[in-house]
């Protein structure tokens, strides 16, 4: 393990800038998880001894670099070591008001901190969480220890020299934050009303429809009990016609038994007269 440690902190030294795990364990021909236990001991060795540089992880990338309060120094020969100066000032506002929203920083720094937050959230020395419609920016723990702080008083010390943060501009734009907010409860609150009064709306004519079903059930049934009277009328219609029939009939026959009565009777009378004349 100890050999593995001095590899890797000569890849680390030789790579000047992060590179990713899996190829450190490549080159020092290691698994990645002995790899890894190596780093972190290298890191901690490097944090016991209170060296100027430091072992640092980001993510799954580690490099060997110098501690932020030996940066200056670093920078009168390499200016593009690390966080540049106008990213570093973002920084400082941020860090002076933690927590604070990304909208509130982007007012204080113009849009240009859109680049400088990524950089910084992706170096991993912020914590960026959805807030409302905007982020909460956080410091995170490798902030503290990349930097070597311990609370608000070294964070101020430690970058008052890179900006002069304007207290009066960062409260102009918590209170324009509140304002936008306040404004959105608001427009909120009208949509709501008006979705009410919509919904308010859709249900009257359904009662005016429940209504009409009601009159329509009314007039059908009405409807209904005229067709079967109707009905009833025509029936009974019929009946007194088959029955008038029925008595025309009768009489039809009657008359014709009348009819065969009297002609029975005249043949009857024709007969006798008959025989009496032959007598």
């Amino acid at each position: 393990m100890h050999d593995l440690k001095k590899q890797a902190e000569a890849v680390l030294f030789a790579a000047g800038n992060k590179i990713e795990a899996g190829e450190i364990a490549r080159l020092c021909k290691t698994d990645i998880n002995s790899l890894k236990k190596a780093l972190k001991e290298l890191k901690k060795d490097y944090d016991e001894k209170n060296s100027s540089l430091m072992v640092s992880e980001e993510g799954n990338f580690w490099k060997l670099t110098v501690r932020e309060a030996y940066m200056d120094l670093v920078q009168q020969i390499n200016p593009h070591t690390e966080l540049d100066k106008t990213t570093i000032e973002t920084l400082a506002v941020i860090a002076w008001k933690a927590p604070i929203l990304q909208s509130d920083v982007i007012k204080t720094r113009t849009n240009k901190a859109y680049d400088h937050i990524k950089e910084l959230v992706d170096s991993g020395f912020l914590i960026k969480q959805r807030h409302g419609r905007s982020y909460m920016l956080k410091l995170s723990n490798r902030f503290f220890e990349y930097f070597d702080l311990k609370d608000k008083k070294d964070i101020k010390e430690r970058f008052k020299e890179f900006v002069d943060i304007d207290d009066e501009e960062i409260k102009k734009a918590e209170e324009e934050r509140l304002k936008e907010e306040e404004e959105d409860k608001k427009i909120k609150e009208k949509e709501e009303q008006k979705e009410a009064s919509e919904k308010k709306g859709k249900e009257k004519p359904k009662q005016e429809t429940k209504q009409d079903k009601k009159e329509d059930e009314s007039e059908e049934k009405s409807k209904k009990k005229t067709e079967e009277k109707t009905e009833e009328t025509k029936a009974k219609k019929i009946e007194e016609q088959d029955k008038k029939e029925e008595e025309l009939e009768e009489t039809k026959e009657e008359a014709e038994e009348i009819k065969i009565e009297k002609t029975e009777e005249r043949e009857e009378q024709k007969e006798t007269a008959e025989k009496e004349t032959k007598e």
